[in-house]
This record gives structure tokens, C-alpha cells and sequence, in this order.
């Protein structure tokens, strides 16, 4: 028989028998709950009154300093709901949706939530103030970012001179509108009579706001300020950095501007660090390529690349590698061009080439801080690729990343780089190729049987058709686009000893890629195909990705 509250608290120590018979004589006549009426005369703290319900129920309690929250997530459930049950959603895990609550026995509760939600609840106990701080942060604040945005434009459009306070405020709630939508990237740009605002969501660059043209200077000023970059010359590309503190919480922000005919334009990359960066599963691996990966990375040497266009999550890739090998016995370092996730366990570097620190100069001087790993931000020349070659062969295991349409295009491409055969044959341990698919948003999709143009596609990649394909629709969940997050599609190429040969004799790429099909190599397109059939994603979003489909 499970324990009761009161006597789990007296087991840890915090409450006597006598205090808790006076809490039990002051809930029959309040009716509030035993641990609320402990909480209430102050001979407990919030801390062991979750750390009792925990024991109690079995539920997690959360770590509130080092959660992650996916704001996508708020969408799937009212305002109303989460503040009349006191719950916050935090973010989906596989088929799970995980929740915060003070009370994780309120079956009545989950069971709405699932059914609302179609996902299984898990709960996590936190503190009633944080849930309460929560749904005013992330519910609240993005439904006033608009009208506020709107409120200010509107106020400031026939004034000469733009009240500077409101442009502070403005350019914070760019910001803010930026992470609610959980944004890559923000475009500032110039038009004839208009300035633009562009949010890049999901890998797609849509328009939100169009202001007037007398907004443009003005907060392009306040964004670089922001960057600590130069106002005074807007003739010349400048690049900065902003520490951002706001309404959404801490965002590091890199900023670039760039001069055009009608004036600057500044971009924005939000760098967030991603809740799947650490963890393999949720990157979209199959499984058997998953496996051939894990080894890949175990191993204590060898170069394994990533490749793909900009945009395609390589790096997600790479971190999500070396925080699942990271150890505190092994040295990790890493050359960026930017710094994307900063981690205070491993050392990491920008390259600076106006100060002659370039990927090859910093790669060199790497090697002599006895590393372990390292982790080459892009291979973009021949020194940069012999000196990663170099690393691969005389212990080190190396990360990097090609600009290559598909895993064997790189072992060409490093070829082309001025790689030896021979050498590239010895240190190349696996190529991933890699893009990023809109996932179908599950609260509008409609699923509908198979056409018989779409059903060729399948049969030409010799792959079964489905009866039925799910199709994007668009809701307020989803912003209207029909689509939510993104998941990866990955073509890993494990270098075995019949592609070794290969590359040793120079094998031309469509020898590399058959030999590669034959080892177990999935081709992308089929990956791709695979999570249509599954409705994970749309044809049409495979279609827009992948363009020899």
C-alpha cells in the first residue's frame, strides 16, 4: 500500500508525528491538501515537499536551472488550461509529451492532456510559483509581442524623428517574436519605401512585418550597437555578437550587416543551443545507421565528415557526436568559424583570419595541445585537408564538414582538395550526408490515400508505395505553415576495407557509391521516402529538399 504524504516527510525527518496531526485537524477544516497546509505554516519547504511527492508518486522532479524548453510545444495547449490546472508544457519526447505540475496524481488531468495532445504524459514535479512564472513568460509574452509591435509603429509612423526608447523596444521585441517562433535566423532589409522583417522558421524564410521606411536606419543602428559593431560606416560588411537578455529569456545572437542599394541589411542568427544537441536518438537516425555512427565515434582515431548544404544541421551532428563520446579523461577541441554552442568543458576556438589565425594555422597549433578529438569547423582548402588527414592517421579522432550533395561526392571532393589517395584511403572512417525535413504538424495533418504520380515516385526508387500520405494543412499550432519542427535524413557511408581499396585506386565516385549501396549504405532519398510513408513529413516537403526525386 503506498505510503502516504505525511508519513513519507516524516521518514526524511522534516515534520514530527505531532505536527503532522495538527496539519491533518487544519485540512478537515480548510480541505486543502496535507502538503499545502505543511507549506502554508512554514514547517516545510517547497524543495522536500516535491522530494516526498517524488518519492510518493515516482514522478521526476525538474531540474528548473537546466531545462530546456521547446516553446513550440505551448501551442498544443490553451492558456486557460494550463492556468486553471497549474501545468506547463515543456517538450516532446518520442510519443511522450512532457509536463510540469505540482500535483502528479491529478489522473483527471493527464488523462485531458493526452487526450487533447494525442501523446502519453509524463510529469515532472516543479515549484507552483515557477509553473505560474512560466505560462506568464512563454503563453503571455507571445501573445502581446504583436500588439505591442504593432502599437509602437503605428505610434512612431508620422514622426520625423523616432522616439529612441521605442526603437529599443522594438528591435527587444524582434528578438523576443524571433524565439517565440523558435527562429534560426532574422532579417532586417531595406526597400524602396518599406523595411522588411524575415524570420527563417524551420529552414523557410517568411515575411512577418512590414514597417515604413523611416524605421529602417534607426534600428539597424540599435541592432549593431546591440553587436558592439561600427556605426559609423554602413558602406563596408560588419559582424558582431549580442548577448541577449529578455522578456524570453538569455539568447546568444550573432549579427551581420551588409550595405545594399537601399541601405543595410542585418542578419541575425539565434544560437540557441538545440535541445537535441547531446542526443543522438532524437536526431532522425534509423536505427542500423544510427548504430554504424556510434562506432564510427568511438573509435580513438580517423576523420568522419559530415556534409550537406548550409542549413542542414551538420553541426547539430557533430556537437551531438562529441557530447555523447565526452569524457573528463579526454582532451576535446574544436576550430569554428563561429563559435555556434559554447560548452565550458571543451576547449573551444574562432578563427580570425584578418589576424592570421585561419582553420589550418589554428589546426596546426591544436596538434601540439595534445588533443584527443577535434572538431574542424569546415575543410576548405589542401592545408586544412592534410593536416586533418595527418590528425586521422597518427591518432586522433577528427570531426569536420564538406559542402557535398552526398556521402561519396566527399570522398571525390577531398580528392579535389588535394587529398592522396592512399593517405585519405588510411584516415576516412565515415562520411554522413545529411538535410533537414519540416515535420507535418500532427495536430492538422490530413491523411489521404496515395495519387497515382506520387505512388511513381515510390516505385521508381524500387520502394513500396503506402496506401495513404499524410498532407500539411496549417493551424495556430503550427503558425499556419502545416508543419513543426524538422528531423534529419542521413546517408552514412562506412569506409570498409573494399571502399578503402577503392579510394587507394582512385575508383571513380559512381564505383564508390555502388560498393557503399552493397556495404549497407541507405540512399537519402530513400530515408526520405521512408518518414513520408511513416507520416513524419510530406512528399511535397520531400520534393522541396530533394530535387532529383
Amino acid at each position: 500500500m503506498k505510503k502516504r504524504i505525511g508519513e513519507i516527510l516524516i521518514e526524511l525527518g522534516f515534520i514530527d508525528e505531532s505536527q503532522l496531526k495538527m496539519a491533518l485537524d487544519e485540512k478537515n477544516k480548510t480541505g486543502l491538501l496535507v502538503g499545502d497546509v505543511l507549506l502554508r505554516l512554514d514547517w516545510i519547504t517547497e524543495e522536500q515537499l516535491q522530494m516526498a511527492l517524488a518519492i510518493q508518486s515516482g514522478a521526476k522532479i525538474l531540474d528548473i536551472k537546466s531545462i530546456k524548453i521547446d516553446q513550440s510545444v505551448t501551442c498544443e495547449i490553451p492558456l486557460d488550461f494550463a492556468i486553471n490546472n497549474g501545468i506547463f508544457p515543456l517538450e516532446r519526447q518520442n510519443d511522450f509529451l512532457r509536463v510540469a505540475t505540482s500535483n502528479p496524481f491529478d489522473v483527471i488531468v493527464r488523462d485531458e492532456l493526452a487526450r487533447m495532445t494525442g501523446s502519453r504524459i509524463e510529469t515532472c514535479i516543479a515549484p507552483k510559483e515557477w509553473i505560474s512564472n512560466a505560462i506568464d513568460l512563454y503563453y503571455k509574452v507571445a501573445l502581446t509581442i504583436d500588439d505591442n509591435i504593432e502599437k509602437i509603429t503605428r505610434t512612431e509612423l508620422d514622426k520625423e524623428n523616432i522616439d529612441t526608447n521605442h526603437i529599443i523596444r522594438l528591435a527587444d521585441l524582434l528578438i523576443d517574436k524571433g524565439s517565440v517562433l523558435e527562429a534560426s535566423d532574422i532579417h532586417v532589409v531595406a526597400d524602396t519605401n518599406l523595411t522588411r522583417i524575415y524570420y527563417r522558421v524551420d529552414g523557410v524564410l517568411r515575411q512577418n512585418y512590414l514597417f515604413h521606411k523611416s524605421f529602417h536606419k534607426s534600428l539597424v543602428q540599435r541592432f549593431k550597437i546591440m553587436g558592439d559593431m561600427d556605426i559609423s560606416n554602413s558602406n563596408i560588411p560588419l559582424d558582431g555578437r549580442i548577448q541577449y537578455n529578455g522578456q524570453v529569456g538569455e539568447i546568444d545572437i550573432r549579427v551581420s550587416s551588409f550595405p545594399t542599394q537601399f541601405g543595410e541589411t542585418v542578419v541575425m542568427r539565434l544560437l540557441k543551443y538545440s535541445k537535441v544537441v547531446g542526443n543522438l536518438d532524437l536526431l532522425g537516425f534509423e536505427e542500423k545507421d544510427l548504430e554504424r555512427f556510434t562506432k564510427a565515434i568511438r573509435r580513438p582515431y580517423g576523420l568522419i565528415l559530415a556534409t550537406g548544404p548550409t542549413g542542414s544541421g551538420k553541426t547539430s551532428t557533430l556537437y551531438s557526436a562529441l557530447m555523447s563520446i565526452l569524457t573528463p579523461d579526454i582532451n576535446v577541441m574544436t576550430i569554428e568559424d563561429p563559435i555556434e554552442y559554447v560548452i565550458p568543458t571543451i576547449r573551444q576556438t574562432a578563427v580570425n583570419p584578418k589576424a592570421g589565425l585561419t582553420f589550418a594555422t589554428a589546426l596546426r597549433s591544436a596538434m601540439r595541445q595534445d588533443p584527443d578529438v577535434i572538431l574542424v569547423g569546415e575543410i576548405r582548402d589542401q592545408e586544412t585537408t592534410e593536416l586533418a588527414l595527418r590528425a586521422s592517421i597518427t591518432g586522433h579522432l577528427v570531426l569536420s564538414t564538406l559542402h557535398t550533395n552526398d556521402s561519396a561526392s566527399a570522398i571525390t571532393r577531398l580528392m579535389d582538395l588535394g587529398a592522396k589517395p592512399n593517405i585519405l584511403a588510411s584516415a576516412i572512417t565515415m562520411v554522413v550526408a545529411q538535410r533537414l525535413l519540416r515535420k507535418v504538424c500532427p495536430k492538422c495533418l490530413k491523411i489521404t490515400p496515395i495519387e497515382a504520380k506520387e505512388a511513381e515516385i515510390f516505385l521508381k526508387h524500387d520502394i513500396e508505395p503506402p496506401q495513404h500520405l499524410a498532407r500539411h494543412t496549417g493551424c495556430e499550432s503550427c503558425h499556419n505553415t502545416g508543419y513543426t519542427g524538422r528531423i534529419g535524413i542521413f546517408e552514412t557511408l562506412s569506409v570498409d576495407r573494399g571502399i578503402e581499396e577503392l579510394i587507394s585506386r582512385g575508383a571513380p565516385l559512381r564505383a564508390i557509391e555502388e560498393k557503399a549501396i552493397n556495404s549497407g549504405t541507405v540512399l537519402m532519398l530513400k530515408q526520405a521516402l521512408s518518414k513520408v510513408s511513416n507520416h513524419i513529413t510530406t512528399l511535397e516537403e520531400v520534393l522541396r529538399v530533394i530535387a532529383d526525386a
